[in-house]
């Protein structure tokens, strides 16, 4: 958890580093193309105020998602723990060097609210909070049931182990059946700046008002702008939920 603590405080350092290298740059350039410059400005500062966050959002996203892969093949260790008469907070620790890494974390976790003063089930539901998906959820909801009002915690397990293997196993099909239109997001989106790329090399005057005037600047924007709006609109077409 440190270190995943410590990544994600480098990425947001590094990128409002950036913006402000980037807004110092066009206050020092700023005698020679006020316009243009300060089209740049504002640009970089709505950069610098929404970048951090989006990165961090797409970290705990990827973090979630590897979680979620992980999280079949602890359900099944727990429960076979489970069977041989350990309460859950025994069949975790018993199991804690076993479990695959990021779930290790997280169940690490788990027991450390527990000696902080959270309950089980409380310990859980901080769990569900930190990666708050479907499947997080679930195992959250059926770990504070069974801890609470009893029952066969150990079969619930096994059950949701298989009911997660079952629906990792249908989204991949998606994901391959999807392919082909995930790619042509990415070709429509990369066209028009491979063609600019192209048409500066052949005859650089054509392209050089684009960067050197605020009519430029603006139209550069709104076309990187209408560029993530087209790429972002297909993938979401093209991202099926489960």
């Amino acid at each position: 958890m440190i270190d995943i603590a410590i990544a994600i405080a480098c990425f947001l350092a590094f990128v409002v580093l950036v913006g402000i290298a980037i807004r110092g740059m066009l206050v020092v350039a700023a005698h020679e193309r006020d316009a243009a410059d300060d089209v740049m400005a504002r640009a970089a500062h709505v950069g610098e105020s929404g970048m951090p966050e989006f990165i961090a959002r797409i970290m705990r996203a990827r973090r979630a998602a590897k979680v979620r892969a992980e999280l079949p093949d602890a359900l099944d260790m727990a429960a076979n723990s489970l069977g041989a008469g350990l309460t859950l907070p025994q069949a975790i620790l018993r199991n804690l060097d076993h479990f695959p890494p990021l779930v290790a974390e997280e169940f690490a976790r788990i027991i450390y609210d527990t000696r902080l003063g959270f309950s089980i089930g409380g310990a859980f539901d901080n769990f569900a909070r930190r990666l708050p998906t479907a499947d997080v959820r679930m195992v959250a909801i059926a770990s504070s049931i069974g801890v609470a009002h009893g029952g066969n915690l150990a079969e619930s397990y096994r059950m949701l182990s298989t009911l997660l293997r079952d629906n990792l196993a249908f989204e991949d099909e998606l994901k391959a059946m999807t392919t082909e239109g995930r790619m042509q997001a990415i070709v429509m989106s990369a066209l028009p700046l491979v063609m600019l790329v192209l048409l500066g090399l052949v005859k650089l005057d054509l392209v050089a008002p684009l960067f050197t005037t605020a009519v430029g600047w603006c139209a550069l924007g709104l076309l990187f702008t209408m560029q993530a709006v087209a790429y972002f609109w297909i993938r979401k077409i093209v991202d099926i939920k489960v």
